[in-house]
């Protein structure tokens, strides 16, 4: 391409590219926000009926300061009130924190209910601890972070390599054809 519309197209690929990448991390975290909030809760200390399906769910603890550094001794119990006793909660295997949804919590381990239902979940503290914890039962946010991440990279990375690729192309190409001078047949010194 030896017209200028190649830089043209080229910065709208480029500016298409950051756009795109900033729109997919916004609407991304605002679904994973939701997602938090939908978080079944039980207060701590305290306890909730929680309706959780026969599924995997990670175990949080929620609070004001709660994050990587801090999480409150909590202890946890989730009754099956079918008669199952109590279930096991295995520790979670790695660290993950969240600020989202109006909710910072730090997730303690995992929970497999063996069946869909209505659970006790009781969480008991430290008796001076203050007021606004819970406890909370959701889905792992960790995938839904990293395809966040990798989404906007990819969606940014191909259209800014695109866009760089073509005003490149179109520089060079100008370039070579400014240097070639036209030869016309029957001009002195051609």
């Amino acid at each position: 391409m030896t017209s200028r519309a190649g830089y043209w197209i080229g910065g709208a690929l480029i500016f298409a590219g950051v756009a795109g990448a900033l729109l997919w991390g916004v609407l991304s975290f605002r679904s994973m926000g939701d997602t938090v909030d939908e978080f079944a809760r039980a207060p701590a200390p305290g306890s909730a009926r929680v309706e959780l399906e026969a599924r995997k769910y990670v175990v949080y603890v929620e609070g004001p300061g709660v994050g990587r550094d801090f999480a409150p001794p909590v202890e946890l119990q989730i009754l099956d009130p079918a008669g199952g006793g109590l279930l096991p909660v295995a520790g979670y295997g790695g660290s993950l924190t969240y600020s989202m949804g109006g909710h910072s919590g730090r997730a303690l381990g995992t929970v497999t209910p063996p069946r869909a239902g209505t659970y006790d979940l009781r969480a008991a503290t430290a008796a001076d601890l203050s007021a606004g914890y819970a406890v909370a039962l959701g889905d792992s946010i960790a995938g839904r972070i990293v395809r966040t991440i990798l989404g906007a990279f990819a969606i940014g990375g191909l259209l800014l390599a695109a866009g760089i690729a073509l005003l490149v192309t179109t520089g060079v190409r100008r370039r070579r054809s400014a240097t070639r001078a036209p030869s016309l047949p029957g001009l002195p010194g051609q």
